[in-house]
């Protein structure tokens, strides 16, 4: 769990350590820096960079880590967005074991 100070949001990184394989969830573009270093030190790949909404409190993140890393981006379909995976109720992702 990270924080961001100046919108007040949390971003979420998820990994499983015995592939490497890395999802982030809700980053802020403002700590993209911050998040690239943190992915990059622990040797992490990025899978996916998932926003669970549209966020009207600050830029999303997403396509700078995946433009920086590769991986995908991912948000629901309902929400209208762009994003290289749009998910529907009861879709998954996997990454790594999970």
């Amino acid at each position: 769990q990270l924080f961001e100070s100046s919108s007040c949001t949390y971003t979420y990184v998820l990994a499983d350590g015995a592939s490497g394989d890395a999802v982030v969830i809700d980053p802020v573009l403002e700590t993209v820096p911050r998040d690239l270093q943190l992915l990059r030190e622990l040797r992490l790949n990025l899978r996916y960079a998932v926003n669970t909404h549209c966020h009207a409190d600050h830029v999303t993140g997403s396509g700078s880590l995946v433009r920086a890393l590769g991986g995908r981006s991912v948000i629901s379909r309902a929400s209208g967005a762009r994003a290289d995976v749009l998910l529907s109720d009861g879709d998954q992702i996997t990454f790594g074991a999970f």
